[in-house]
């Protein structure tokens, strides 16, 4: 419940007296009065009454108007002190005024008594609450965990709250204006300052993340700044309200993660040239030394065969058995070198393989196949490779979980990229499948990509079908 005001009367003129009472009863502000005769009880009057409101008359003391309000001042300097006079000089009222007087109210004038202690006590409620969001403001930065700062309209600082100076081990006195800058990190410094000055100019808000190193144990940090504008009521700029956050530990983890990240990818990479160079290998041994080991096993039978006679009935259906063993035998290790590494891939180019490929798992399958290839195309082994592998894995996927019936197969330069699409008409990719981190086909296929700076992106619609997109930069380009 709101108590009354609590106002403290110096007078000595009975007339003055009844005629403040007289004015107060009419104001009809809720009150407590309290009146005394002179400034020499005043002291003790402060103790015990806590006045929130003075009105005197500076008449009755032998000393200026001017010295008489700083003595009050220095006694009660958040109270309003109005003067409540007959004298009626513009000189002096200028001069209260200039010494700290809230009002100076002629007593020829005292009609206007209840406004001015209206506006006393509206002034004063202004300060107090003034006073207790900055109390509260200096607690909060205080035990904040986040470096505070203040700013002029042009971006200086004019103040750090305490934190804010551990953080960048910059003193107070050395972070105000543009002092605040050299706690930024020398590589980082000109980009920030940059920023915020820009920031300043457009009246927008700022974020950033950026290094500081802080002298006092030479330590690098990272943080994360934040500020925004504050106007004043007419629009214009009145300044920032910042903050700066000690990210380090999330950033140091961020750059752990992207390191590992980097040398698994490497790996990878490093892991895929092995296993390519063993299929190379082991499909050209497998091609040249058994396939012609078999295939002169089969001319040695046929030699035999023509040397056997015409009434050797079961030795000439054994060897025919045999020679349709060594056919078989021969053309299983050509698929089987075809499949580790197909030749038409290293003599006449990635259009030529796609479709070759495409084709067998055709005849195998009965999906049907369309090709818009680009035969001029031309790019390195290890690329041509990765585009290869990728399109077999998708592929794959479809024959083994789309259920379609079509499959469009697209290959052409774009700019600095080659780009492969491989369209279906299949169920369509569920979100959560493409996303799966189960699906080691997918993960390939994207890890595959993403070793030449490239990506795979997988679009699915329910009922309509899955498209693949595979985006590789040529050698010497960037994304």
């Amino acid at each position: 419940m709101k108590q009354p005001t609590r106002i403290l009367f110096i007078e000595n003129n009975q007339e003055s007296i009844a005629l403040f009472n007289n004015e107060m009863r009419k104001s009809g502000i809720d009150h407590t009065l309290l009146h005394i005769a002179s400034f020499d009880l005043i002291p003790e009057t402060l103790e015990e009454f806590s006045p929130e409101i003075i009105v005197f008359d500076y008449a009755i003391v032998e000393i200026k108007p001017s010295d008489t309000i700083s003595i009050l001042k220095n006694m009660v300097a958040t109270t309003p002190l109005i003067i409540y006079s007959n004298v009626l000089n513009e000189e002096i009222v200028v001069e209260c005024m200039r010494s700290g007087a809230a009002d100076y109210v002629f007593k020829q004038h005292s009609a206007r008594l209840g406004s001015a202690i209206e506006n006393a006590i509206d002034k004063r409620r202004v300060q107090e609450e003034l006073r207790s969001s900055k109390e509260r403001f200096n607690t909060l930065a205080k035990v904040s965990t986040v470096g505070i700062f203040l700013t002029s309209s042009d971006g200086s600082y004019l103040y750090v709250n305490e934190r804010w100076t551990d953080i960048t081990g910059l003193g107070y006195d050395k972070a105000f204006g543009e002092g605040f800058l050299n706690a930024v990190h020398s590589h980082d410094r000109k980009r920030i300052r940059t920023e915020w000055h820009r920031c300043v100019q457009e009246q927008s808000a700022f974020q950033s993340e950026y290094r500081v190193y802080r002298e006092s144990d030479e330590k690098e940090l990272w943080v994360f700044g934040q500020a925004l504008p504050e106007f004043n009521p007419d629009g214009s700029l009145a300044g920032f309200v910042g903050t700066i956050t000690d990210i380090t530990e999330r950033m140091n983890s961020e750059i752990e993660i992207d390191t590992s990240r980097k040398q698994l990818r490497a790996l990878t990479v490093r892991l895929q040239n092995i296993r390519e160079e063993e299929r190379t290998h082991i499909a050209r041994e497998i091609h040249d030394d058994l396939g012609q080991a078999l295939t002169g096993l089969k001319m040695d039978l046929v030699w035999l065969n023509n040397k056997l006679t015409d009434t050797d009935v079961a030795i000439q259906k054994r060897m025919k058995s045999m020679m349709l063993l060594a056919d078989s035998t021969i053309h299983n290790v050509r698929k089987l070198a075809t499949d580790l590494r197909p030749g038409i891939l290293d003599d006449i180019g990635l259009a030529a393989a796609i479709e070759w490929q495409g084709k067998d798992f055709g005849e195998r399958t009965g999906i049907n196949f369309s090709f818009h290839l680009d035969e001029e195309l031309h790019i390195d082994e290890k690329r041509a490779t990765a585009f290869f592998r990728i399109f077999q894995e998708a592929v794959t996927n479809v024959i083994r979980h789309a259920d379609a019936k079509n499959i469009i197969v697209s290959l052409r330069k774009e700019s600095n990229n080659v780009l492969l699409m491989i369209e279906d008409d299949g169920r369509g990719i569920a979100p959560h499948e493409i996303t799966n981190l189960r699906s080691v086909g997918l993960l390939g296929m994207k890890e595959r990509a993403a070793s030449f700076n490239g990506e795979v992106q997988v679009l699915g619609q329910h009922g309509v079908g899955t498209t693949v997109r595979v985006r590789i930069p040529l050698a010497g380009s960037s994304t």
